[in-house]
Formats: structure tokens, sequence, C-alpha cells
């Protein structure tokens, strides 16, 4: 056992570390999954002192505790979604760790076994519950020009199995009740499987330079974008963008964007994740909300209503209008309205 998570810590550490020089740092996936690692390397170390009984002398290193273990569901889940969808930060992550936050504001606390109990259920639920979100995920982007490797799949269903596994060995362990089960035990030995998978995948999938691709194929392979002349392009874009506004129309689709443009959906698709780094409804939106912004705060246009704004700025629904608004600007498009009016 000792063997076990010794092994797993290193492999934990090694990763990270080939993680942190790869060349491809623009990967927001990335430092959650190094984020991920780290918590799995403390969870490791943790246990190694407790099995040493050391932790007497360590016990500024025991502050996070067994409240830790919610840190990786979340982290994954954040991981997936930054390298599947591009998705920036953002403060509604948060919410995505209340669970960390309430298990860590009650552990010093004397409790119960029983409570401890019904703790380790709530992260196998959680585990369970992000599995099914990751696998969600995968599922609905495989249709994308920017979709999931098998690597990533086969993690996300070992997350959902070993989540059953350690859920029927719980309701097991507690209707025999067998106190020799060490499920805590169980977790390290299966983050200790989850890194090396995770490990032997990245050096199989890494060039020479430590390119980080494995968790994602770009269908670039067969595009054939190269033979046109990137540099005018974007000066369509631009012009179709800046000069005759086409992302004010509310039914604009990437299809009809590509032939304005003269070249395939696949290859405008390229031309936004290589050149501007964005999706289609990333960039279209953000010329939108600086439209509202404008607007918002034109002295000519005060008659009209925030609805009315956001339906001339081109979005379809006001609840769309509402949430990429937030989004990009941490405002409601009423408290912006009031703010800098």
């Amino acid at each position: 056992m000792i063997f076990i998570i010794g092994y797993g810590t290193i492999q934990s550490i090694l990763l990270i570390y080939l993680l942190i020089y790869t060349e491809n740092k623009n990967s927001k996936g990335l430092y959650y999954l190094i984020s991920m690692l780290a918590v799995t390397t403390y969870i490791g170390i943790l246990e190694l002192l407790k099995i040493y009984d050391y932790h007497g002398y360590f016990l500024n290193f025991f502050f996070l505790g067994f409240s830790s273990l919610f840190l990786i569901p979340p982290l994954y889940y954040l991981f997936s979604v930054s390298n599947l969808k591009n998705q920036p930060f953002s403060l509604n992550f948060i919410f995505h760790f209340l669970p960390f936050i309430l298990i860590f504001s009650i552990q010093f606390i004397e409790i119960h076994l029983r409570v401890k109990q019904m703790i380790f259920l709530a992260f196998v639920i959680q585990l369970l519950s992000y599995g099914f979100l990751c696998l969600n995920l995968i599922n609905k982007n495989k249709e994308e020009d920017i979709k999931p490797t098998n690597t990533l799949y086969f993690l996300t269903i070992c997350m959902i199995a070993f989540a059953i596994c350690v859920a029927l060995l719980y309701f097991t362990s507690i209707l025999f009740n067998l106190r020799s089960i060490n499920l805590t035990t169980i977790v390290i030995i299966f983050l200790t499987l989850f890194t090396t998978i995770i490990e032997v995948q990245m050096i199989k999938g890494l060039n020479s330079s430590l390119n980080f691709t494995v968790f994602q194929n770009k269908k670039y392979q067969n595009s054939n974008l190269h033979s046109q002349n990137v540099s005018d392009l974007n000066k369509k874009l631009v012009d179709l963008l800046l000069d005759k506004k086409i992302y004010l129309n509310s039914n604009l689709t990437i299809n009809l964007l590509a032939n304005k443009l003269g070249i395939s959906r696949h290859q405008l698709t390229e031309l936004l994740n290589k050149e501007l780094e964005c999706s289609f409804y990333d960039l279209i939106n953000q010329y939108r909300v600086e439209y509202a912004k404008k607007n918002l705060l034109n002295p000519n246009k005060k008659h009209f209503s925030i609805s009315g704004i956001g339906s001339e700025s081109g979005f379809k629904s006001n609840s769309t209008f509402y949430r990429v608004f937030k989004t990009q600007t941490g405002f409601t498009p009423l408290e912006y309205k009031k703010k800098y009016s």
C-alpha cells in the first residue's frame, strides 16, 4: 500500500513537471489539470505522513485535510470545459468549489463517525455527478471542430466507473458493518491509476517540443485553408464586422458568414481558432456586446428599453443578451447603464 501511494505521488509530481514545461501555454485547461494533480500530490503525501505517524510534526500541512478530495471533481470538469469549449474564466466557476468550502469549514469540528460517512458519500456523489457532466460535454462536442480524444473520453469513463464501484463498496460496508475497508485509501489508489493513465497518454501524445495536444483533436488535418490568403480573409472579416456590422443580423450563422467570405464553414472555424483563438459565437457576441454598450450610454436612445437594445444588437432573446452581457462585462445591462451613464 505504501509503495502504491508513494508511486502515485511521484507520478503526480513528474506529470506536473512535464505540464509546466509544455510549449503550448495557451490551453487554459492546462492550469486546471496542474491544480488537480497538485491536490492529488497533496493527498498522497498526507496519507504517507499518516501511515508513518508523522502528522503531529506537520500539523500545518494538514490544513486542507480530507476536504481537499472535494477539489478534484470540479477541477477535472473545468479542465474538460476549458479544453473543449475554449471558455474563459468566469466568477461563476467559484460555485463549483462550494462543497469544498463547506466541508473545509466543518472538518475541524468534532464530527461523529456517521457524519464522516455521509461526507464521504457526498464526495462519491460529487465525483459521479461531475463524471456524467463531463461525459455529456464530450458527447456534445463530438461533432464540433474541436473534439475530445479517446484519452479524455476514457478518463471520464474511468471516473464514472470508479464512483459507481466506491458507492457500491460504501453501501456494502455500511450494510454489513465492514470496518476494515479504508475508503480513503481506495480513492488514493484510484488517483494513482488515474495519474498514471494521464502520464502514459501524455508521453504517447507529446512530441519533442512537449506540445499539449493530447486531450483535443482539431479536425484541420485535411483543411486547405493554407491555400487561401489568410491576410485577405482577415480583412474581409473585419470589413463585414466593423463596416457592414453583419453581427446585427440575429439570424447570422457560421455558414452564412462563411459564404460571405467565400470559404467553407470548416475553413472559417479554422481561421477563427488559429488566427483569433475564439469560436464563432464568442466573436459575434463580443461585437454585439460592444454595440449594446455604446447604445446603452447613447443619449439619443434613452427611450429604448433594455430588451430593445439587446434586440437591436443582434441578440435573439433577452435571456441570451443578459447572460452574454453579464459574462463579458461583469454587469447586467441595467447595472452597466446606471454605472456609466
